[in-house]
Formats: C-alpha cells, sequence, structure tokens
C-alpha cells in the first residue's frame, strides 16, 4: 500500500513538469499559435495553483492536504486562499487518539527584487476548527484558532510562471490549539504551477 501511494504521488507530482511551455530567445508565443486558436483571457494568466500535502503512515497516520489557487499580481506580488485538512490517527492502545482540523488560508508572497528574487517573505492568516482539548469532552467540543503567520521561502524556478518553494513560517497565535503549537518554525514545501 505504501509503495502505491508514494509511486502514485511521484506521478502526480511529476506530470505538471512536462506539460511547462518555456519562451526561447525571446520569441512571442503568440506567433507560434494557428490563426484558428481563440485569444487567451489574460485574467488566467495571473492564476496558479499548488499547495502542499503530507503522508506519514506507522504508529502515527498523518495525512495534510492544502490546495492553493494564487493570483499573481505582479512578478513579485502573489496572493492566495485555499482549503486545508489534517488527519492525525495515533494507534497507541493506552494512550491513542485520532481527530480531524479543517479551515482555510489566506497568503500573501512577495519575492524579493534583483539578485535574491528567489527569496520571499510570506505572510499567511489561517483559520481552524480544531477539537476542543480544554473543554471536558475534547471528542465532541471543537474550537476555532485563529492563526497569524509570517516567515520567509526559497523557491525554484519549474518553469515561467511555476517553481517548487521551502519556506519557514512562524506562528504568532500563541494559542495551545493551533496545529502549529510545537513545531514553531513550521517548515514546509510545496508547489506552484502557472494556468
Amino acid at each position: 500500500m505504501k509503495k502505491t501511494v508514494l509511486a502514485g504521488m511521484i506521478i502526480l507530482l511529476s506530470l505538471p513538469l512536462y506539460a511547462q511551455y518555456t519562451r526561447e530567445d525571446g520569441k512571442d508565443s503568440s506567433a507560434m499559435k494557428p490563426a484558428h486558436q481563440h485569444q487567451r483571457n489574460p485574467f488566467w494568466d495571473h492564476i496558479s495553483v499548488g499547495g502542499g500535502m503530507g503522508l506519514q503512515f506507522g504508529t502515527v497516520t498523518f495525512i495534510a492536504l492544502s490546495p492553493l489557487v494564487s493570483y499573481r499580481i505582479t512578478n513579485d506580488l502573489i496572493i492566495g486562499a485555499g482549503p486545508m485538512y489534517q488527519y492525525v490517527d495515533y494507534n497507541d492502545p493506552v494512550n491513542g487518539f485520532k481527530y480531524s482540523v479543517y479551515g482555510g488560508r489566506l497568503t500573501g508572497t512577495y519575492f524579493l527584487p534583483g539578485a535574491l528574487n528567489n527569496v520571499a517573505i510570506l505572510g499567511e492568516y489561517d483559520v481552524f476548527n480544531v477539537p476542543d482539548y480544554y473543554s471536558p469532552f475534547p471528542q465532541i467540543t471543537r474550537a476555532y484558532v485563529y492563526v497569524p503567520l509570517l516567515g520567509l521561502g526559497f523557491r525554484r524556478p519549474l518553469g515561467e510562471h511555476s517553481y517548487y518553494i521551502i519556506s519557514g513560517i512562524w506562528d504568532f497565535s500563541n494559542s495551545r490549539l493551533s496545529p502549529y503549537y510545537m513545531s514553531n518554525p513550521v517548515i514546509s514545501a510545496g508547489v506552484d504551477f502557472g494556468i
């Protein structure tokens, strides 16, 4: 099962890499299009999809999905939004537990100019619905937690408007209910593919 999931993830992540178009020698790509094709709406040239995911299986099963749809305002400034989901199952006969965390996020990314154009300042605001561990009934009672995050990232281009990014962001909520409470800074990686 683990090998099947791993093989599927590798195939899924590698397919978009072959679909990237890059311009060569500054040639206008519109000159290469057949005359019968319609002009593309410029709005879609600014849209990208990406996000991240995490998988762990064993005594602790962890599944995290965080797709992201972004809009490139300028080449250096990108805003985005997307849902988030986490599932945790700690399989221990004495102290075992399982729970789900879900919510959404708004993101802002600013890539520095000049020679540092692959370094980004990242801002994020997450809203999660989590089990309320401080309630007398944590398996039933849930609470909302609001998490402002700020950090830095580094991107590795994969195409004209596509890249791989690794980041470190800090949780400034100081909430014990935050999914990031025990892991400050949060180190993550993801991809972003231009449409």
